[in-house]
């Protein structure tokens, strides 16, 4: 049973902010004992009703005390006192302030840590989560390949590995390469822990504060959080049906010397189009012309609705070309199987940086995806991406039906997301909460790009949920938008549904 917080003191005037407030409110009560080990918390939903205030207020302050330690949230079972609360030193914690580097958390960083801690009532529906529900998840076929891998391998699948990942796997990798056009040699890759890992090694080989840097928008939210990270200069270039705005990237050219484009080629996130064979070759011709990087994410490229997937641009310009993809939207994330294919004295440089940062990726899942490559993969790709094409093309009617006259969306040729953009601007900040009011949530544009203005527009994943549930989350979202449009013209906010 819930315990019932004390919520008397809580002033909506002082200049504490109400999650602040909150915050205090429960460290108290653990501190002194009236919020004992094991307690569980009110959800997050009946929280803010009682207390008056934004869902998403509540679940800030959730998030900060499972930070320190005070709570821990499981998924489906609620928020508890954790069974021994940290110890709170005189100075509050807040001397940690006074030795950490400065830092200010952009909206970005927010937006994906909402992400990984979307609410656990049971019926929320998170559209802003790009990946695979579990019955999409080979669990059999793996067990019986691990099953293998231990009976041939043994305790080797446990060992520490070669750096630049394992020689067989990176076989496999460089056969499928081959036909891609990201891959000619097994030299050339290198194994990552997942495609984010990749990303962020290649920015961090190539880029130092100060440079320039140029990337899509909108684009993928991890590349912009490397980006960010790194000190760079980054410049956003407009993405379409036909992929990078290449006219657009000349002029920034002719005005910058850039050392890194960031791009997707085929079924991008989070737009699900592809770049163009002209605007592609013209990338390319810019690229050895200006003497720049290209980093080329192929992470949901495989994943196709009916098109063929496009041929990478690695191979017509390798020592350019830093290719970057995983098994995570096919085979699983939790595995973390992603790889680099790079040539050249980056490529050296890649695997040194690895080295300093974590050694080698896990033996055992590289074990698994080697043999998992020669014989379930084409299979199961065929299988996943006939239904994620489905709930794709459930979702546009969905969108068509509840938001036509609101939005603007092009189908997509693959991936996981629906991009929607708005004819008329709308607060998107103001759209989250209503949304979570509602019971759904959503990817902001604003967090897929590097000017943060959304271009009034929204990423809808679709690959969690059955058909009926997405119709659902939609239809919820479409009441929010609704909401947040009377609000806007001098009405109220509706009603959270029930």
């Amino acid at each position: 049973m819930s315990y019932k917080l004390d919520l008397s003191h809580l002033k909506r005037d002082s200049e504490q902010s109400i999650t602040g407030q909150l915050v205090d409110i429960v460290r108290t009560a653990v501190e002194d004992g009236t919020l004992a080990p094991g307690a569980k918390l009110p959800t997050t939903r009946a929280l803010a009703e009682e207390a008056g205030v934004n869902h998403l207020t509540v679940v800030r302050a959730y998030k900060r005390l499972a930070a320190g330690g005070f709570v821990t949230a499981t998924r489906g079972r609620g928020t508890f006192v954790r069974q021994a609360p940290p110890m709170v030193t005189p100075a509050d914690g807040r001397w940690q302030h006074a030795i950490l580097p400065p830092a200010q958390r952009s909206f970005l960083s927010q937006v994906v840590a909402d992400t990984w801690h979307a609410p656990d009532d049971g019926d929320h529906i998170s559209l802003a989560t790009g990946w695979a529900s579990p019955e999409l998840l080979p669990v059999r076929d793996l067990a019986r390949i691990s099953t293998d891998v231990f009976t041939e391998v043994g305790a080797g699948a446990l060992t520490y590995g070669d750096p630049d990942g394992l020689w067989e796997l990176r076989e496999h990798l460089a056969r499928r390469g081959r036909a891609a056009s990201f891959a000619a040699e097994a030299d050339e890759i290198v194994i990552t822990t997942g495609a984010r890992q990749a990303i962020d090694l290649v920015v961090r080989t190539i880029i130092r504060p100060g440079d320039v840097a140029v990337t899509e928008s909108p684009s993928y939210m991890g590349s912009l959080a490397s980006l960010e990270q790194s000190g760079a200069r980054v410049l956003g270039v407009p993405y379409d049906e036909e992929g990078l705005d290449v006219d657009a990237l000349e002029q920034i050219l002719a005005r910058h010397e850039v050392k890194l484009v960031s791009v997707q080629t085929g079924s991008q996130n989070p737009t699900g189009q592809d770049m163009s064979p002209e605007r592609a070759a013209r990338l390319l011709e810019l690229a050895r012309e200006r003497s720049f990087f290209i980093i080329e994410d192929g992470v949901y490229s495989t994943i196709r609705f009916g098109s063929p997937e496009p041929q990478r641009l690695r191979l017509s310009a390798p020592d350019h070309v830093i290719y970057v993809d995983s098994l995570s939207k096919t085979l699983g994330g939790g595995l973390r199987i992603g790889w680099v294919a790079a040539s050249g004295e980056v490529r050296r440089r890649l695997t040194d940086l690895k080295l300093a940062t974590d050694y080698h990726s896990p033996v055992l899942t590289q074990h698994l995806a080697a043999r998992w490559l020669t014989s379930f993969h084409d299979r199961h790709l065929a299988r996943v991406s006939t239904e994620l094409a489905a709930r794709a093309q459930a979702m546009v009617r969905s969108i068509d039906q509840r938001l036509g006259d609101e939005v603007r969306v092009a189908e997509p040729k693959g991936g996981h997301h629906v991009w929607v953009t708005f004819h008329r601007p709308l607060d998107e900040r103001m759209l989250m909460n209503e949304a979570l009011r509602h019971g759904v949530s959503f990817t902001p544009g604003g967090a897929t790009t590097v000017d943060g203005d959304g271009l009034f527009g929204l990423r809808l994943s679709f690959p969690l949920f059955d058909e009926e549930r997405i119709d659902e989350g939609v239809r919820r979202l479409a009441a929010a938008v609704r909401a947040v449009r009377r609000s806007a013209s001098g009405g109220r906010l509706a009603p959270a549904l029930s």
